[in-house]
């Protein structure tokens, strides 16, 4: 199994629209009623400039994050080094109020992350950018997927998929995933390779409106 995380600030072009950020596209898909909406013009746009071809889409929002990783009773992650940004106190008060906010630190060692502590670790970005999160939501999916598979989940496949249908957005069907698991079986960590478009294979570029992108370097 091989994981790539595409930061969202790529520029790139979007077929039958024109060059910018890759995260962009869901949303002029579904504003432009582009052949299977949003996950269409996505899996198209990856498919025109890397090559590969989406075949299935999951997209899960915030809470149900939240409520699947507290179903599975949290999650260990490994951080390897300490990591320290802002999160918010109340979730329910002024996100713009700066007496709102506080530091906290993870790390490092195996942490044990509820849902929103986890949330937490996979997004924020204050005090590091978009590729050290793309690093870090790949261990919390690691996380995850060990996690599931030390509770025995697959044998729970039904009863899981009717506990997220709300929480994910998926063309996966029951029967579809029904055939999928098994092959976990037989999947490790070890067999699970990590890749990220960082800093190796981009630059970034301010437009002249104060836009930033990320512009792929020649020849990468």
């Amino acid at each position: 199994v091989t994981m790539l995380s595409i930061p969202r600030d790529l520029y790139l072009y979007i077929p039958g629209w024109r060059m910018q950020r890759i995260n962009t596209a869901y949303a002029h898909g579904i504003s432009d009623n582009y052949p299977g909406g949003g996950p269409g013009l996505l899996k198209d746009t990856i498919l025109y400039n890397f090559g590969i071809q989406i075949d299935h889409v999951a997209r899960v929002d915030f809470s149900g994050f939240i409520d699947i990783v507290d179903t599975l009773g949290g999650i260990d992650v490994p951080v390897y080094c300490a990591y320290t940004d802002w999160h918010v106190i109340d979730p329910a008060g002024d996100i713009d109020d700066e007496d709102n906010w506080h530091l906290i630190t993870v790390g490092p060692g195996v942490i044990h992350m509820d849902g929103d502590l986890a949330l937490w670790y996979a997004r924020s970005r204050k005090k590091s950018s978009d590729f050290d999160r793309a690093r870090r939501q790949q261990e919390v999916l690691r996380a995850l997927y060990n996690r599931g598979l030390s509770l025995g989940a697959l044998s729970r496949v039904p009863q899981l998929y009717q506990d997220f249908s709300n929480a994910v957005e998926t063309d996966l069907g029951l029967q579809d995933i029904v055939e999928l698991a098994p092959y976990a079986l037989d999947i490790t960590s070890a067999r699970i390779r990590s890749y990220y478009v960082n800093t190796n294979v981009v630059d970034g570029w301010w437009s002249p409106q104060g836009a930033a992108y990320l512009v792929p370097k020649p020849n990468h």
